[in-house]
């Protein structure tokens, strides 16, 4: 995914103090959540008069400007006539990642727009979880109302009312919002691995949260260890003064999140794992709040990768299919069509894929005691006929490898392919479901 800078923000500052640990944002002031939204109007729709707008300010105080520290949930909002000047509408590229619910026709629209509602909205610690819902249905009677569309200054989303009905008032189970449908991830390529941080959790007093140096095809899982690590830390499980962040999903509310995530796991899920937390390092674009980093400190593994693998096999569990075949013509000539197109996988992959992107290669892994286990490999670096990437599978019978484990493999040995795409397509492995057909 590509990582965005566009900023409407305004920036939140406060002291949280979780279990004894104290995440200090800088400057500090008073502990209260500040949060802007604003909402556009196509050029067609007239701005509503300013005792329209009050009208629906009755859950908040509305203030002239909001206080240095709020003891109650306040507003203030003011109608602007030059937003190409101060707040622009994201452009079209923009929008086609993070419009949400803008058709193409609405996008094209809502860039002509030239008056704009400025929303702010602050309300004590304590009010977190009370204060963001009363925004949120707050906003979505505003849009409902006018025809508007609303900003996240957080997630830096655009939502028409029914998408933000979806996404923001209706992700509450009881009184417990599901987080993950409240913020987003942002993944990029960065420094050799991928980057991945929240946005979003600065609404509800908490911290983001961020893992470095992890491959792209462990992006899916790295976003579930992220959006279980942000409904813990709201159902109060925190960091340790040493920095050890337990979690256990068998512990979580029993919301919807809960019901979902434990449907999705692996039939040998352990469901719980203790995991090292430090103080992010804040990059250009990431959210203006406190950063908690993921480190994976003191878990199994020899390298980085195979130890990221196991936490995550073990906290939401994996499975393989094991396959015993004989290889017959159908397969044969199925994997001798895939091996035609390594040259131009290689030769794309050195130009550079796209953010998000990633090619998996099975290959043959000698058993000690005799014949070959073919796995899939995740390139890293394919010079010439050499290719070293990271093994996705988990060996049945070869003791000393292990998932995630760094391997060189040749090209000549290569058996099949596939390449996953960066919107959730893949090509190749032409020969899985004949393996699967002709399996003993």
């Amino acid at each position: 995914m590509k990582l965005f800078n566009f900023r409407n923000t305004i920036v939140f500052v406060c002291v949280l103090n979780f279990s004894g640990l104290v995440l200090a944002l800088e400057p500090a002031s008073e502990p209260d959540i500040r949060f802007r939204s604003i909402l556009y109007f196509y050029p067609e729709v007239k701005a509503p008069a300013d005792g329209v707008v009050a009208a629906f300010f009755d859950r908040f105080e509305i203030v002239g400007e909001l206080p240095a520290a709020s003891t109650k949930p306040v507003v203030t909002y003011r109608l602007i006539e030059d937003l190409q000047d101060t707040y622009p509408v994201p452009d079209l590229d923009y929008l086609a990642y993070f419009g949400r619910g803008l058709d193409r026709e609405q996008a094209v629209r809502i860039q002509n727009a030239r008056v704009g509602l400025v929303v702010d909205i602050a309300y004590p610690m304590p009010m977190s979880v009370d204060g963001m819902k009363a925004a949120n249905l707050t906003l979505l009677e505003i849009a409902e109302a006018t025809g508007g569309v609303i900003w996240d200054s957080e997630t830096r989303e655009l939502f028409t009312p029914d998408s933000w009905q979806a996404n923001r008032v209706a992700p509450w189970d009881g009184d417990l919002p599901i987080l993950e449908k409240h913020t987003v991830i942002h993944a990029y390529q960065h420094a050799g691995g991928v980057r991945a941080i929240s946005l979003g959790m600065a609404k509800f007093g908490l911290p983001d949260i961020v893992v470095n140096d992890f491959s792209w095809s462990l992006n899916r899982s790295m976003g579930n260890l992220i959006n279980l690590v942000a409904q813990s830390f709201l159902e109060g499980q925190f960091p340790q003064e040493d920095g050890t962040l337990g979690i256990s999903i068998n512990e979580l509310a029993d919301t919807r999140y809960k019901q979902e995530l434990v449907a999705s796991l692996g039939i040998n899920a352990q469901r719980d794992v203790v995991i090292q937390t430090g103080k992010g390092v804040r990059e250009e674009g990431d959210p203006y709040n406190y950063i908690v980093e993921l480190l994976f400190h003191d878990q199994e593994g020899r390298h980085s990768s195979e130890i990221q693998t196991n936490l995550l096999s073990s906290l939401f569990g994996w499975e393989d299919q094991v396959a015993y075949v004989q290889h017959n013509a159908m397969i044969t000539a199925a994997s001798e069509s895939a091996r035609q197109k390594l040259d131009g996988l290689k030769a794309d992959f050195n130009a550079g894929l796209a953010p998000g992107e990633f090619i998996l290669l099975k290959a043959p892994f000698d058993i000690p005691e005799g014949g070959a286990e073919w796995m899939w490999v995740e390139v890293l670096s394919w010079d010439d006929d050499a290719i070293s990437g990271l093994l996705k599978n988990e060996p049945v019978n070869i003791p000393d490898l292990k998932g995630g484990s760094e391997v060189t493999v040749m090209q000549q040995d290569i058996f099949d392919f596939i390449r996953h795409y960066a919107d959730g397509t893949s090509e190749g492995n032409e020969t899985g479901e004949l393996i699967l057909k002709y399996q003993n």
